[in-house]
C-alpha cells in the first residue's frame, strides 16, 4: 500500500480554497472536535498541532484566549507560506515547515494534535511509527489526541477494502488506511503510552467520528 510520501502530491498542489471547502464538509469549521478536547488543552504551557494546515486549531486556541506556545507543523511549502504569514505577528506561534517523520524538536510538549484525519495520510505499518515518535516528543503526563472517522462511515472518499480508503481528486489521489480501536490501542501500547480512551461524536454535517485519547 503507498504510503504517506505518495500523499503528499495532493497536500502540495491543492488550492487553498478546495482545503478550506473539505473543512466545511466534513464540519469541522465550527470546531466541534476542539470544543470536546478543549479542557484538556486549558492547561497546556506547550501545544504541538501535527498538520496545522490553514490554521483552523491554531485560530481556535487564539480565539479561547488560550495562553499556550503553539508549535504548528506543516509539511506543505505553500500551506507554511500561509500559516507564516498568517502568524507572523503571533509570538506564541511557531511556524515549522518540516515533516513529522524526520523533525526533531528540542523541548518537549504537553499536549499533540493530530486532528482532521491526519494519521489516516500514514500507511497501517507506518502509523505505529510515526506514534512512537510523537510520543517522545511528550512530556510526562503528556496527551496525544487523534481524530479519524468511524469505521463503515461514508465520506467523500471510497473503500476499496476493509480499512483501505482512497479519496480520488483532480490535485491527485490520497490513499489512506483507517484504524480501528484495537490498531490504536496496539499502536499505543507499541508507543508506550499507558491509557487509551475515546470520544464518539457527530460534526455539524453529521460526520461520524472518533477522538482517540493516549495518555503517558
Amino acid at each position: 500500500m503507498p504510503g504517506n510520501d505518495s500523499n503528499k502530491i495532493f497536500y502540495n498542489t491543492v488550492p487553498l480554497e478546495v482545503f478550506q471547502s473539505l473543512t466545511q464538509q466534513g464540519g469541522f469549521d465550527q470546531f466541534v472536535d476542539l470544543e470536546l478536547i478543549e479542557k484538556y488543552l486549558l492547561p497546556s504551557a506547550r501545544v504541538m498541532e501535527v498538520g496545522a494546515g490553514f490554521g483552523r486549531c491554531i485560530d481556535f486556541l487564539l480565539n479561547r484566549k488560550h495562553q499556550a506556545k503553539i508549535l504548528a507543523i506543516e509539511q506543505s511549502p505553500q500551506l507554511s507560506k500561509v500559516l507564516l504569514e498568517k502568524y507572523k505577528d503571533y509570538p506564541n506561534v511557531q511556524v515549522i515547515h518540516d515533516d513529522i517523520k524526520t523533525i526533531e524538536v528540542e523541548d518537549k510538549v504537553d499536549v499533540v494534535l493530530w486532528l482532521f484525519s491526519g494519521m489516516l495520510d500514514f500507511a497501517k505499518e507506518e502509523q505505529p511509527v510515526v506514534l512512537k515518535r510523537l510520543r517522545s516528543f511528550l512530556k510526562n503526563e503528556g496527551k496525544l489526541f487523534l481524530d479519524i472517522p468511524q469505521l463503515a462511515e461514508l465520506t467523500v472518499a471510497k473503500y476499496t477494502g476493509a480499512q483501505d480508503i482512497v479519496m480520488e481528486t483532480p490535485y491527485g489521489n490520497i490513499t489512506t488506511f483507517l484504524p480501528s480501536f484495537a490498531d490504536i490501542e496496539n499502536y499505543a501500547t507499541q508507543a508506550g503510552f499507558s491509557k487509551v480512551s475515546v470520544i464518539h461524536y457527530l460534526t455539524k454535517t453529521e460526520k461520524k467520528r472518533s477522538i482517540y485519547m493516549l495518555e503517558i
